[in-house]
């Protein structure tokens, strides 16, 4: 604890006096408030919530981070069912419980300390003009006439310092309560840690199976067709040593059909690794191409976003792909349809099909992995897909993942 004359020259007294000021106050609305809204009690919680991480700066604390999740644009009609499921809103709930205890503490100890000084300050004034008799406390009085009015200026210092303990005793013990409640919990910035791990080693899985893809397409489709192409030109030097023109030019026409099949496969492989569309001219005109490869009808709805990153790009564009080979495969949907638009906070994509519903991320690995993908760039999947259906699938990207020095143009827009 400091001494006097040091806690005086410091700005600890001042910002305590400032903290316990507006606890006082901040009690003083919110009882009537809340009795009023008792209903809304968690929702006052959080917006007071954010105010005590704001005003704990003025103790020399770094702001705190909310414990809150990020609910995207296209969520915010289940805004408040994720609040209050939420373990950070019920610690903001005790805060701010606890908060008007130490706000009513703070509004007895401000209004004592106000009473006070303004008596020490009048009480000089008074006796230099007449005498007057004190009732200093219980039965100890006082009595000050002009001989002896300074008296009270000379305990003025006294009190003045013993309230800046007060005060900042009272603003530490609100604080560190306040901070203890509403600073993200080690588990779950663990399970935070934990969770990005699992996205990248879900992301090396996922590069190790696209590899053995890779070669197994190479070797089944590719392979067999060129050496089948091989076998055919041989053919056709055999024919034409022969002097038969009618065998050499069958043979020379079934060696350009299957150099065309082995072209097919061979695009067919790149696409699966990257559509090259996607590198050139951005993710809308890659889903533009996607319905014509699509199992089911694909309709696609002003995708209307800017070029990002070439890994949210990727992320995207394979994120409806999987969403419509899942709705093809596990779905009775007969029709899928995509959209995409820009938000507050970036852009939401979203994938719905008409299916009988009931898809969950925990049974399947498919919509595993696509949220996995999407946590690797701290984007957010959301999957709504009641019993009966339809299934709607939504990919948040953050307003960060915009690509430096790249815009959709209005022409690319007006196209879109």
């Amino acid at each position: 604890m400091l001494p006097p004359w040091r806690l005086w020259a410091s700005r600890w007294p001042w910002a305590a006096l400032v903290y316990v000021l507006t606890s006082a106050l901040l009690s003083l609305a919110l009882v009537p408030v809340l009795l009023l809204t008792l209903i809304a009690l968690p929702l006052w919680a959080i917006l007071v919530g954010a105010l005590d991480r704001t005003r704990l700066r003025l103790l020399g604390v770094a702001k705190l981070s909310s414990g809150h999740v990020r609910v995207p644009h296209g969520e915010r009609r289940h805004w408040l069912g994720i609040r209050l499921t939420e373990r950070a809103t019920w610690r903001e709930t005790s805060s701010m419980i606890g908060g008007l205890a130490f706000g009513a503490a703070a509004l007895v100890a401000v209004f004592t300390q106000a009473i006070t000084a303004i008596v020490l300050v009048v009480l000089p004034f008074q006796a230099r003009v007449r005498e007057i008799d004190v009732s200093v406390f219980a039965d100890i009085r006082m009595r000050l006439g002009p001989d002896d009015w300074w008296l009270p200026l000379l305990l003025l210092p006294v009190f003045l310092a013993l309230a800046a303990y007060v005060n900042a005793g009272l603003a530490a013990a609100q604080g560190a309560f306040a901070r203890w409640l509403l600073a993200p919990r080690t588990r779950e910035i663990d399970a935070r840690v934990a969770q990005l791990t699992r996205s990248r080693a879900a992301i090396v899985a996922a590069h190790a199976s696209e590899r053995r893809r890779i070669e197994r397409d190479l070797h089944d489709g590719v392979q067999q067709e060129l050496v089948g192409i091989a076998a055919r030109l041989g053919i056709l030097e055999i024919e034409l040593a022969a002097g038969d023109v009618d065998a050499a030019r069958g043979a020379l026409t079934r060696a350009q059909d299957q150099t065309d099949r082995a072209l097919g496969a061979l695009r067919e492989t790149v696409r699966g690794i990257h559509p090259a569309v996607l590198t050139d001219h951005g993710l809308a005109a890659a889903l533009d191409e996607l319905p014509g490869r699509a199992a089911l009808p694909v309709r696609i709805e002003g995708v209307r976003i800017p070029r990002l990153r070439p890994d949210a790009e990727a992320a995207a564009y394979f994120f409806v792909a999987e969403a419509v080979t899942n709705a093809a495969k596990h779905t009775t949907a007969d029709r899928v349809i995509v959209r995409g638009d820009a938000v507050d906070d970036g852009w939401i994509v979203s994938v719905a099909d008409n299916g009988h519903g009931g898809a969950d991320p925990e049974r399947g690995t498919g919509l595993r992995g696509i949220i996995e993908r999407a946590e690797a760039l701290d984007a957010a999947v959301h999957v709504r897909s009641p019993a009966g259906g339809p299934t709607e699938i939504s990919l948040h990207l953050p307003g960060r993942l915009r690509q430096q020095g790249e815009g959709a143009s209005d022409a690319d827009t007006a196209r879109r």
